[in-house]
């Protein structure tokens, strides 16, 4: 849909400034903070972010708008009218799969809600066709792939066997680890920064299963090995995972006292996250 005014389906909250009735024209008052839509209300949380997006959260498939903090509001209103087909389409699967279940734990099937980096998308998986005639990939790597559509917050995993939950955790991994990767370098190099005078990064980090520890230094090899587990939480649980390793390995004769202000100095308010790494019971511990 190109036409932001021929669809009234995306309008702003409240009434014009004169006070007369509200047009069909999907003009928002300034500063935005929600949109409405289909008699729901999306609230839209302006970020330090190049992308704007929409997410539905579950189990009510309740969408979020997220956009960056210059971004105009009649450009926030038109991105919502262009997907907004779409979004009632995914609301759908969403609410008929929490239908069935009420459960949050992912399962890498149609409808499951998988977190990469602490944003939720849903998923879509699709048969491949045979593989007769086919060598066979080690334990299915070369059978599956991932595809993201980060605008309506969808990935679509495509597989041999549509019910076989371990191959469903490798193709949504061949693509959340690349993405995982690129971000956590980064982060882990300005964390450093911020909090070490020096340059004290190990010279590479890389993803692995790690059954105890979210965060393991290998000194040996000047590698920082990061848990599978941690893909599905918010960066800033990365970073006081890898700040808090990297505190015992650095200085490992620091007291109780040094090493919260460390904490504090690289991530106000790390308390919080630290909780949320803690509770067994959040939706991303369930991934």
């Amino acid at each position: 849909m190109t036409d932001t005014n021929s669809d009234p389906a995306a309008k702003p909250m409240g009434k014009p400034a004169d006070g007369s009735a509200p047009s069909s024209q999907p003009v928002v008052e300034r500063p935005v903070e929600t949109i409405q839509f289909d008699d729901m209300t999306a609230t839209i949380r302006r970020l330090s972010t190049p992308e704007t997006y929409i997410a539905l959260q579950p189990p009510d498939a309740i969408p979020y708008i997220v956009a960056p903090l210059d971004k105009p509001p009649d450009e926030i209103v038109a991105f919502v009218i262009q997907w907004i087909e779409v979004i009632r389409e995914l609301r759908a699967d969403m609410l008929k799969h929490f239908q069935k279940t009420k459960s949050l734990k992912c399962r890498y099937q149609t409808g499951d809600i998988a977190y990469l980096f602490g944003r939720p998308y849903m998923l879509r998986v699709y048969p491949v066709a045979s593989t007769m005639g086919r060598k066979k990939g080690t334990r299915g790597r070369a059978n599956v792939s991932a595809a993201v559509r980060p605008e309506v917050s969808v990935i679509d995993l495509f597989l041999i066997r549509t019910r076989d939950y371990d191959q469903g955790r490798m193709a949504f991994l061949s693509l959340a680890k690349p993405v995982f990767l690129r971000n956590v370098q980064s982060l882990a190099e300005q964390c450093m920064a911020r909090v070490f005078d020096d340059d004290k990064l190990p010279k590479s980090i890389a993803v692995r299963p790690l059954r105890s520890d979210w965060i393991r230094v290998d000194q040996t090899k000047d590698t920082v090995w990061v848990s599978e587990n941690l893909i599905p939480y918010p960066p800033e649980c990365f970073i006081y995972a890898f700040l808090n390793e990297m505190i015992k390995v650095l200085l490992p004769e620091a007291d109780e006292s040094e090493r919260i202000a460390l904490l504090d100095k690289g991530l106000p308010g790390w308390q919080e996250y630290r909780e949320i790494l803690a509770d067994s019971n959040s939706v991303y511990s369930n991934q």
